[in-house]
């Protein structure tokens, strides 16, 4: 068996489904971050990418890499 240190983008739905559970409605859980139930919508059904407000609510920690610097000359 192979462990893998991320998610995948059907892992992070059910994360953000799961927390969205937790409300009554769909705009409550978009009030609670600060955002439009239009916009949590759009990035429920896949239409926009979710927002680290929504991921950190959900209990998902975003990682990006460090950015890497190059000289000008050697590229």
């Amino acid at each position: 068996m192979t462990r893998r240190n991320s998610l995948t983008q059907g892992e992070v739905l059910g994360f953000v489904r799961r927390w969205l559970d937790t409300f009554r409605s769909e705009a409550e859980a978009a009030r609670s971050v600060g955002i439009s139930r239009q916009s949590l919508n759009e990035m429920t059904n896949g239409s926009k990418p979710f927002t680290d407000k929504v991921l950190k609510a959900a209990g998902v920690k975003v990682v990006r890499p460090a950015p890497e610097y190059y000289p000008m000359e050697s590229l």
